[in-house]
């Protein structure tokens, strides 16, 4: 993790977004405290897809518990 002062920030941004970019957490500090934390953004494994996690989750998770309404009308029945 890096530490740089919101002056080194402004003055050397393209430094610091190639620092995050390459995966390391950057601290920028305003009067000596943290201010703002730049950290690399994810990045999207390939093959992931939104059909394969919705498949997995419902593998996972129990079936859907019935809503009020579904209750109610097998107790009146």
């Amino acid at each position: 993790m890096k530490t740089v002062t919101k002056q080194q920030a402004v003055q050397g941004f393209d430094m610091i977004g190639g620092l995050a970019h390459a995966g390391q957490t950057v601290i920028v500090t305003n009067g000596g405290k943290p201010w703002i934390k730049l950290v690399p953004a994810l990045k999207r494994k390939p093959g992931k897809s939104l059909a394969a996690f919705r498949a997995r989750l419902n593998r996972i998770l129990p079936k859907p518990i019935p809503g009020a309404s579904e209750v109610l009308s097998r107790l009146r029945r």
